[in-house]
C-alpha cells in the first residue's frame, strides 16, 4: 500500500452542508437470520445503495468463503470467517490460488478489492496512518460519498470491528455509523475514529463500476476454487477440515488444562467456532441453490448441500449425541474442556466434522471434472 492520494481523491468539491445522511438506514445484519459475518453484510449494504440487487448479503457470504469454510487460528482469536481473517492481516494481503490450495500473499491489491472486483466495482482500502496524515482530504471524499447516498466502510476504530459511515454532521467534523444489529445511527468525533492504535485500520471507499460482469460466471468460479479453500492452511491459521482437527488437537492436549475460570473467554476461546459449524451449514444453501439455477450442469452441489445439513445435525441434531447435547456446543463450559473423558467426546464430533468436510472437497472435485469451464 502506498502513501501517495488516489487522483480521484484529490481536489474535491463537496457542497457546503453542515450534515447530512444517506437516504437508506436499516441493520447491518440480522444475526437471527444466519448473518453473522459483518464485511459481507457491509457489501451488501454499499451494493444496496448503488442499486445492485444480485449482490445481497448471500452472495457476498457466498463469494468470500465465509458461508463455506470452517475457520481457526494458530495462536491468538483472528476474527470470523474467511473476510475476518483477512481484514486481520495486511490491507494488501489475498489468498493466491496454487494448484492444491490458496496461500497468503502481499501484492497490489488485497483481500477487499479483489472482492469488489468479483462485482465489477474497483474499491480503495485506505490504511488510518493514511487517513490522519490527510485527514481534510479524505473527510471531504466521505462527505462527497454521502452526499451521493454511498456508504464507506471502516475498519477498524474499535469494538465492533467493521461498521458503515452513513452521515455527517458538523461539517464532517462528527460521524455517523451503524453497525451489527443496530438500525439507529451512532456518533463519533472524525478526530476520536482516526486517534486508535488498531493494527491495519482503515477505511473502505467503494469506486466506479468497470464492468458488468456474468453472475453465473461469478457463481461457478467461486464453486470452481471451493476445493481449494476448502485446504487452506497457512502458518496463522487454516480452514475447512484442517480447521477441525487443529481445534480436536488443541482440545485433547489440554490447551485448556491451566485457564483459570476468569480468564476464560467463551467466545474467543470456543463458541465463535462453534458459531462458524452453526452458520455455515444453516446458510451456505442459498448460495448453492443460486449457483445451481444460474448453472444447470453443477447439480452435483444437491449432495454438497447434505453434507452440510449433516454438519447442523452434529452440532444441534443428533440424537441427544451432538456438540450441544455433550455440552461442547453454545453450551460449553471451561470444565467441560479441562475433564479428558468429556473433551474426548468433543474431540471425536470435530474429527467427524472433518472427515465430513473432506468428503466436500472429494465430491466437488468430482463433479467438477465433469464440467466445463
Amino acid at each position: 500500500m502506498t502513501s501517495e492520494i488516489p487522483a480521484a481523491f484529490k481536489n474535491i468539491t463537496v457542497t457546503s452542508k453542515d450534515r447530512n445522511m444517506i437516504q437508506i438506514i436499516h441493520r447491518l445484519v440480522t444475526d437471527e437470520y444466519g448473518e453473522n459475518y459483518w464485511f459481507d453484510g457491509c457489501a451488501r449494504y454499499i451494493m444496496e445503495c448503488l442499486n445492485e440487487p444480485d449482490f445481497d448479503y448471500d452472495f457476498f457470504a457466498g463469494l468470500t468463503g465465509d458461508v463455506f469454510a470452517q475457520y481457526y487460528p494458530y495462536g491468538n482469536f483472528r476474527g470470523e470467517g474467511v473476510s475476518g481473517y483477512m481484514l486481520y492481516e495486511k490491507p494488501t494481503t489475498y489468498l493466491r490460488e496454487t494448484e492444491d490450495c490458496f496461500e497468503l500473499c502481499e501484492g497490489s491489491s488485497g483481500f477487499i478489492e479483489l472482492i469488489f472486483k468479483e462485482c465489477g466495482y474497483s474499491s480503495k482500502f485506505v490504511p488510518i496512518t493514511i487517513l490522519r496524515k490527510n485527514k481534510e482530504i479524505y473527510k471531504k471524499n466521505l462527505m462527497s460519498y454521502i452526499n451521493n447516498n454511498i456508504p464507506v466502510i471502516a475498519w477498524d476504530f474499535g469494538e465492533p470491528y467493521i461498521r458503515v459511515l452513513v452521515g455527517y454532521e458538523d461539517y464532517g467534523d462528527i460521524l455517523l455509523y451503524i453497525t451489527g444489529n443496530s438500525d439507529r445511527p451512532e456518533q463519533i468525533s472524525l478526530e476520536k475514529s482516526l486517534n486508535n492504535n488498531i493494527e491495519n485500520a482503515g477505511w473502505i471507499f467503494i469506486g466506479s463500476k468497470i464492468e458488468k460482469p456474468s453472475l453465473a460466471q461469478i457463481y461457478r468460479e467461486r464453486i470452481r476454487t471451493l476445493p481449494k479453500l476448502l485446504n487452506t492452511d497457512t502458518p496463522k491459521f487454516c480452514f475447512g477440515a484442517g480447521a477441525f482437527r487443529a481445534w480436536a488437537d488443541d482440545i485433547e492436549k489440554g490447551k485448556f488444562d491451566n485457564v483459570k475460570p476468569e480468564e476464560f473467554d467463551p467466545w474467543s476461546n470456543y463458541t465463535s467456532y462453534i458459531c462458524g459449524i452453526a452458520t455455515n451449514a444453516s446458510c451456505c444453501h442459498t448460495f448453492l441453490d443460486r449457483a445451481i439455477k444460474l448453472n444447470p450442469d453443477m447439480g452435483f452441489l444437491i449432495e454438497v448441500g447434505k453434507l452440510y445439513s449433516r454438519c447442523k445435525e452434529i452440532w444441534n441434531d443428533d440424537g441427544g449425541n451432538d456438540l450441544e447435547a455433550i455440552g461442547g456446543g453454545f453450551n460449553v463450559k471451561l470444565k467441560a474442556l479441562q475433564d479428558k473423558r468429556q473433551r474426548k467426546n468433543i474431540s471425536l464430533r470435530l474429527r467427524e466434522l472433518a472427515d465430513i468436510n473432506d468428503k466436500i472437497v472429494m465430491l466437488l472435485k468430482q463433479g467438477l471434472q465433469n464440467t466445463e469451464y
